[in-house]
């Protein structure tokens, strides 16, 4: 099957690529390129409290609480996610959602 899947989002007016890892879906936004950085953190298998702590301290962030859960979580831009997913080691994993054009 293939490794993204795309999405509109309604409510944004956008198109998302959502690839799923770990049992987590993670969508990126096709018109700014923002990544769900709850959901890809989700993926590192990391606590609660240090994922919060990570992206509360996110200069630009994007918080949606309404809509799908998959689009619920704090949004942060393509690069930011790309820094904390090579942190994490999980960049492979999420293929081919850090390809820049998707």
């Amino acid at each position: 099957r293939p490794r993204v899947t795309t999405t509109m989002w309604e409510d944004e007016k956008t198109l998302c690529y959502q690839v799923d890892a770990n049992g987590v879906s993670v969508v990126r936004r096709a018109d700014n390129n923002m990544i769900n950085g709850t959901k890809l953190l989700n993926v590192a298998q990391m606590t609660r409290g240090r994922r919060d702590g990570i992206l509360k301290s996110e200069k630009i962030r994007h918080v949606v609480k309404i809509g799908s859960m998959h689009l619920k979580g704090v949004w942060i831009p393509f690069e930011r996610a790309l820094a904390m997913a090579q942190r994490e080691g999980i960049v492979d994993l999420l293929y081919p959602l850090f390809v820049r054009d998707i």
